[in-house]
C-alpha cells in the first residue's frame, strides 16, 4: 500500500471510531452511529480501502482501545450481544464499495445508487447481528428482530440517505481536485 492509502484508511479509521462511541441507549442494543460511519467511509473510499478502515477500526477495538458504543473496548465486546453487529462492517463495507464502485454521471442517480447500497448493507449488518445476539443471549429470532432491528430501521434509513448523499459529495470534490 502507497503511504497516501495507509492515511486515508487510518483517518477514517479513526472517524469510525468517533461515530461509534456515540451512544443512544434504547434498549440492548444502542443508537450508534457506527452503520453511519461504515457507510461514508465505503461510499468514499470503496471496497478495498473502506474494509481496510474498517478492519483497522475492529482491530483497534479487540484490542481494548475503547472506541465501540458506549466507549467500550476489547474482544469480549466482538463476543458478546451485540458483536455480531461489528463483524458485519467488513463486509458491509465491500458490499457498498462494490456497488458505488463506478458512479452514474447523474449525482442523482448516484445517490440513489449509493443509498441502496447502504440499505443492503444494513440488511447485511441486520442478519449478522441478530444472528450472534440469538446465539448469545439464547433468544428466540422473533424476539431478536423485535429488540435488535425493528427500533432501528428509522434511524437507519436516515443514516444511509445521509452517507449516500454526503458520501457521494465528498467523492465527487475529490475527483475534482485530483486527491481521490
Amino acid at each position: 500500500m502507497k503511504t497516501k492509502t495507509i492515511a486515508v484508511c487510518a483517518i477514517f479509521a479513526a472517524i469510525m471510531c468517533v461515530f461509534s462511541v456515540i451512544t443512544v441507549p434504547i434498549g440492548p442494543v444502542p443508537v450508534t452511529l457506527g452503520f453511519f460511519g461504515v457507510m461514508i467511509t465505503s461510499v468514499i473510499l470503496g471496497a478495498r480501502r473502506g474494509a481496510v478502515s474498517v478492519a483497522v477500526f475492529i482491530l483497534m477495538g479487540a484490542v481494548g482501545l475503547p472506541v465501540f458504543s458506549g466507549f467500550k473496548g476489547g474482544f469480549e465486546v466482538l463476543l458478546g450481544p451485540t458483536g455480531g453487529y461489528i463483524w458485519s462492517y467488513v463486509p458491509m463495507a465491500v458490499l457498498i464499495g462494490l456497488v458505488t464502485a463506478k458512479d452514474p454521471t447523474d449525482k442523482r442517480l448516484a445517490v440513489l445508487k449509493a443509498f441502496l447500497a447502504c440499505i443492503g448493507a444494513a440488511l447485511l449488518g441486520y442478519a449478522v447481528g441478530t444472528l450472534q445476539f440469538v446465539l448469545v443471549q439464547e433468544t428466540t429470532f422473533t424476539q431478536a428482530l423485535t429488540v435488535c432491528v425493528v427500533p432501528f430501521i428509522p434511524f437507519d434509513i436516515a443514516k444511509a440517505a445521509a452517507a449516500a448523499y454526503l458520501g457521494c459529495t465528498v467523492k465527487t470534490a475529490l475527483k475534482k481536485s485530483g486527491t481521490a
